[in-house]
């Protein structure tokens, strides 16, 4: 029996934020951090057989990192899109994609990336996997299947740590990891001619739009400014003797010394 596993993913900006903003298609890619992920999914599909699920939250022109997505290999792409979900913070997206994946119902395998391009929190994950029960490990370089046991090795503060666990279960993987197949034009095209995109919003998932949404989430962004580079460079000259001096004297002044 194969197995039915489901790939999280976002639709990230790609460019950096000046102001106001508007995901579109011409400004937003698939969240490089979320490629690993799909590639170990597409990798035990190939060996073990079953299904790969694309599964991501956004407007109308997420569709397109679902594509990309599904071009790698994955079989089935879900987007979740509705008006009320606008402003979603973390707790409210993983509320929103766990209450997806408990539609989907039958699945063995939950995958993330480790965090994403544009927030760079890395909370989806873990709290999805809360919420729905699963076990959960971050980092997985590696998956393997024998009978009902998976068998994982995962990275963590320069050590290779070996676990062993039933599913269902859920990961974040790697960013080392990595399948050296390339997508080809011919997967591209029967992606886009062959492949349908399901489209769920709040109804579809029996969710009231006050569960979510910015007024449902717990934390809000005040604002969102640019860091001021204040650094200055201040060249020294003289004989190596003076400059010597200078500098001692001039981290002496700033209390370095």
């Amino acid at each position: 029996m194969g197995l039915n596993i489901i790939t999280c993913i976002k639709s990230v900006i790609n460019q950096a934020v000046k102001g106001k903003y508007i995901r579109a298609v011409e400004n937003s890619s698939l969240n490089p951090f979320d490629i690993p992920a799909v590639q170990m999914a597409v990798s035990l599909k190939q060996k073990h057989g079953g299904l790969v699920t694309i599964l991501t939250m956004g407007p109308e022109s997420a569709k397109y990192a679902i594509y990309d997505a599904m071009s790698m290999g994955a079989d089935r792409g879900i987007l979740l899109c509705d008006k009320a979900m606008a402003g979603s913070d973390t707790f409210v997206t993983s509320t929103i994609l766990g209450t997806a994946i408990a539609k989907i119902e039958h699945y063995d395998l939950v995958f993330f990336g480790t965090r994403t391009l544009d927030s760079d929190t890395g909370h989806v994950g873990p709290q999805t996997a809360q919420m729905l029960d699963l076990p959960f490990l971050t980092n997985i370089l590696d998956l393997s299947k024998n009978g009902a046991i998976y068998s994982i090795e995962r990275k963590a503060d320069g050590y290779i740590e070996k676990y062993e666990l039933k599913g269902p279960a859920a990961f974040t993987v790697n960013p080392d990891f990595s399948d050296s197949d390339n997508t080809t034009l011919y997967e591209i095209e029967n992606t886009f001619e062959n492949k349908n995109i399901e489209v769920w919003d709040n109804n579809s998932l029996s969710l009231h739009d006050s569960l979510t949404g910015l007024n449902a989430s717990p934390t809000k962004i005040i604002a969102l400014n640019r860091v001021k580079n204040e650094k200055s460079c201040k060249f020294l000259k003289g004989s190596p003797e003076k400059m010597a001096e200078a500098l001692v004297d001039n981290l002496t002044d700033q209390g370095f010394i």
